[in-house]
């Protein structure tokens, strides 16, 4: 049986699964195991490490950002672009923000956890090429953004158009797998090209740089679910 398919009994889904092999907190025979298609027996003993809960691993990125930027939350009202199950709102709740709102084209993917939590405001089938500051009941101060199958700038085109009063700071991930055309890309969806991959990011630093004062980059501690190097820009001081 493959490693991922035996540890879902664990961890509930198979996604999960997988995320939690692919970051190394899965051990078989005592033995850190990485390759989801691992194939163990049932005489194999398969172990745990167990971390902080966050709904998805996405978390963990935004909070590197958190932590790198010294960005605070405290009190500030959030869009979360991109919600998908919830992670970056999830962070942004524990960091104390006074409102997130978690937006998603899609239906169904948040958590049932973080409804509980009367801070959290679900925007479920909300294009945010469409979205308008009507939206949202409060001033918007913080965003992040982390979407796939779509290039960043096709949506920041329109969001960075409309005239945020309070708007100070941004995270977004970078994923250069959908910046780049599919011919760029090997059969499993990875970029391999490293300048390449430095062009993509420096061309969003300066896309960025046209609406924000500062923007930095850093490398996302945790690779894309294909195995790609995604990045976290941080732009502060709207201009």
């Amino acid at each position: 049986m493959r490693l991922d398919q035996a540890a879902i009994d664990h961890y509930k889904t198979r996604t999960k699964a997988q995320d939690a092999i692919k970051d190394g907190r899965v051990f078989v025979n005592g033995k850190k195991i990485t390759k989801c298609a691992y194939q163990v027996e049932d005489t194999d003993r398969i172990t745990y490490q167990e971390i902080h809960q966050y709904v998805s691993r996405a978390a963990y990125k935004l909070l590197a950002a958190i932590h790198h930027f010294h960005i605070d939350l405290k009190n500030q009202c959030v869009l979360d672009i991109g919600a998908s199950t919830g992670g970056f709102s999830q962070v942004c709740l524990e960091q104390g923000a006074r409102k997130v709102y978690a937006l998603d084209v899609g239906h169904l993917q948040l958590d049932p956890s973080l409804e509980e939590d009367s801070r959290l405001i679900k925007k479920e089938g909300c294009n945010a090429r469409e979205i308008q500051l009507s939206d949202f009941e409060e001033s918007i101060d913080f965003i992040c953004m982390d979407v796939s199958f779509i290039s960043s700038k096709t949506i920041l085109d329109h969001v960075l158009s409309l005239p945020w009063p309070h708007l100070e700071t941004m995270v977004i991930l970078i994923k250069p797998q959908f910046e780049c055309g599919p011919a760029a890309l090997n059969k499993k969806g990875v970029l391999k090209n490293k300048k390449l991959r430095e062009k993509i990011i420096q061309d969003s630093i300066q896309y960025l740089k046209q609406y924000f004062i500062t923007v930095k980059a850093i490398d996302s501690p945790i690779e894309g679910r294909s195995g790609n190097l995604e990045a976290l820009l941080y732009a502060k001081g709207k201009r």
